[in-house]
């Protein structure tokens, strides 16, 4: 705890140098906002928050933060798209199979759900070549 709060002070205290250059208040914003996010490692969150408070600079951080959200929630709807389509391909993958081979052993299935979508793909083709399932559990297993 002491160590973070004698970071704390350096920080305010580097920020109060800066205050002091002669330059535009837009400037010395920037720049305390520069300070306090290169110091964020070395900082609690509750610690990040007072230095933003007395900044005056609580809308921006509040900003940030919504826009990591919004950029979250639009990341997570991208990769649940993306796993949706992997998980469609690997049902169509053991129609195939089924189709060709019948009820296809457990170990078939297991298998092209541990697989890796290169590996999915590759599948498809491997389905039409292949004469026998055990062909399909080696190319899997390699």
């Amino acid at each position: 705890m002491k160590s973070d709060q004698k970071m704390v002070k350096r920080v305010k205290e580097t920020i109060e140098l800066e205050d002091k250059l002669d330059a535009d208040q837009k400037f010395k914003n920037n720049l305390a906002a520069l300070t306090i996010v290169l110091c964020d490692k070395f900082l609690s969150s509750e610690n990040m928050i007072e230095l933003w408070r007395d900044r005056k600079m609580v809308k921006f951080f509040k900003y940030v933060e919504e826009q990591g959200k919004k950029k979250g929630k639009e990341e997570g709807k991208i990769e649940g798209k993306i796993e949706g389509k992997q998980e469609e391909a690997r049902l169509i993958l053991m129609r195939q199979i089924k189709a060709k081979f019948g009820d296809t052993d457990n170990e078939i299935i297991n298998l092209i759900n541990e697989a890796e979508l290169s590996k999915i793909e590759d599948l498809s083709e491997k389905i039409v070549t292949t004469n026998s399932e055990s062909e399909l559990i080696d190319f899997l297993k390699h």
